[in-house]
């Protein structure tokens, strides 16, 4: 009974550290490649300058780019840094001050 409990927990071990055949870097297009870092790509910040001054609710957000995030200053937010993420930060009464990447 020992013996054949080591066989099983032998044989879990070796699966467990084979690595799989991640689905970034399948040719399927069922899965697409996936860049999870953000390296190589930027926000387009600079091209959303100009809603600057202008309250966020007048912003049709559905039209900026992805991926993107929305907050108040002063609002908790996580401190990954990502260079595709367009952030977009308001004042108190709604209005955007500041646009970049992060």
């Amino acid at each position: 009974m020992m013996r054949w409990l080591v066989i099983c927990v032998a044989a879990l071990s070796v699966t467990a550290c084979q690595t799989m055949n991640g689905h970034e870097d399948s040719a399927d297009p069922g899965y697409p490649v996936v860049d999870r870092t953000g390296e190589g790509r930027e926000c387009a910040a600079e091209d959303f300058q100009m809603l600057i001054g202008q309250p966020i609710g007048e912003v049709h957000t559905g039209s900026l780019p992805s991926p993107r995030r929305i907050y108040t200053r002063g609002d908790p937010v996580t401190m990954d840094y990502r260079p595709d993420r367009l952030n977009i930060i308001t004042d108190d009464q709604g209005v955007v001050i500041a646009v970049r990447c992060g």
